[in-house]
């Protein structure tokens, strides 16, 4: 109980950051690597996690080589759905203190199905042997200005050292509350040279999505915008492709797509490798040339 109290007296109660570094000049850091991509949303639950997976475990399926980091220290959804636990061993927490490379906390983990067996590539967030010293140690880091500065190069070098290794690396982030949006900003701006925005088919949450970008992201090109977790009926996929086209020429995007999502047809061909059926679909116009 002792340690929890610390804990949280860590997240809540954080000192006030010294200004006698520059932190625009900071913040202005982008990755300087092509092939980083991250998913973002301020909504939980609308499906980063899962279209992130399925589409890397495609790209394996298709002969590339890609590796996950799961950047959700207080959630690691992506480790727990990859490795099933997460005892003691490599981990991003680690990493950022210092411990070990990034090169050195990659883990090799095999997903089967009916279709094959797929190896993919994770940097798991965070182990049990990381809590609470760790974890800590961190967070005690974060509050510091010039280690700050080190733990967001540190972040960015990861990445762009991941990046030369694999063809692509998939940044799996948390949800950001309204209270941490800055510092979310900071690590998407540091880690991914390309974002896909997702939302779920509400008009009014499509444009918050929107906003959000112009105000906070602004500064890393949109590859995609998804509306997803759509009811498969014709109707409700036609608005939610109008969603997914206004979103991706407002944010000056790529590619949009609207993926219809069926909760029990997924849930029985989840474990075979199934990609979502609504990845791909040829009928529905690009609103721009890449």
């Amino acid at each position: 109980m002792v340690n929890l109290l610390k804990l949280l007296r860590l997240i809540f109660m954080r000192k006030k950051v010294s200004t006698n570094i520059d932190l625009e000049a900071v913040k202005k850091e982008r990755v300087t690597v092509p092939n980083a991509i991250g998913n973002s949303s301020p909504k939980g639950g609308i499906g980063k996690t899962t279209i992130q997976l399925e589409s890397g475990v495609q790209l394996v399926l298709r002969g590339r080589e890609v590796v996950f980091i799961d950047w959700d220290i207080m959630s690691p959804r992506l480790s727990l759905r990859l490795l099933k636990e997460l005892k003691e061993g490599p981990s991003l927490v680690k990493v950022l203190i210092g411990m070990m490379d990034i090169t050195e906390a990659v883990r090799d983990t095999v997903i089967s199905g009916r279709r094959g067996s797929v190896t993919v590539h994770l940097v798991p967030a965070v182990t049990e042997d990381d809590v609470p010293d760790n974890i800590n140690r961190l967070l005690e880091e974060m509050n510091e200005t010039s280690k700050v500065i080190k733990i967001v190069n540190k972040m960015k070098g990861s990445v762009e050292k991941l990046a030369k290794e694999y063809d692509v690396v998939f940044n799996d982030y948390p949800v950001p509350s309204w209270a941490t949006y800055y510092t979310y900003q900071h690590l998407l701006s540091t880690t991914s040279s390309w974002i896909n925005l997702l939302s779920d088919s509400n008009p009014n949450m499509v444009q918050l999505i929107a906003q959000l970008h112009q105000r906070y992201t602004k500064n890393i090109p949109v590859l995609g915008t998804i509306i997803n977790m759509v009811r498969p009926t014709p109707e409700e996929f036609n608005k939610a492709k109008e969603y997914a086209l206004e979103l991706c020429k407002e944010v000056n995007g790529r590619v949009a797509m609207a993926i219809p999502f069926d909760g029990k047809l997924y849930d029985v061909f989840a474990e075979s490798l199934a990609s979502p059926a609504s990845l791909n679909y040829p009928q529905s116009p690009a609103p721009r040339s890449p």
